[in-house]
């Protein structure tokens, strides 16, 4: 498979972040970033769509973990969508994230 970089588009009348490509360890540090700046600090509503995200290694999950909880000690909606089938979801499975499948 080919590797695709990381990308995201955001859809503000949704607030959903569309994630695809490689969440791997230098990408990781963007897609905080992308959280933090979309979510305005965690304080606003977000949805995470990573149904077409390819690879999801530990840092990636350990980004996702963190603004889950940093938006629930906020008390913001942090929700996290995966295709079924996905690398996402399978990531998100093992791990226990909650999330709904797209």
């Amino acid at each position: 498979m080919e590797e695709r970089p990381l990308s995201m588009t955001v859809d503000s009348d949704t607030r959903t972040l569309y994630v695809s490509g490689e969440v791997d360890e230098l990408s990781a540090v963007r897609l905080r970033e992308a959280l933090d700046q979309h979510s305005n600090g965690f304080a606003d509503d977000l949805v995470v769509d990573l149904s077409d995200v390819d690879f999801l290694p530990s840092m990636g999950v350990g980004v996702l973990a963190v603004a889950a909880r940093t938006a629930d000690e906020r008390g913001s909606k942090f929700e996290l969508v995966a295709g079924k089938g996905t690398i996402a979801q399978q990531v998100l499975n093992i791990c226990g994230l909650p999330h709904r499948m797209a």
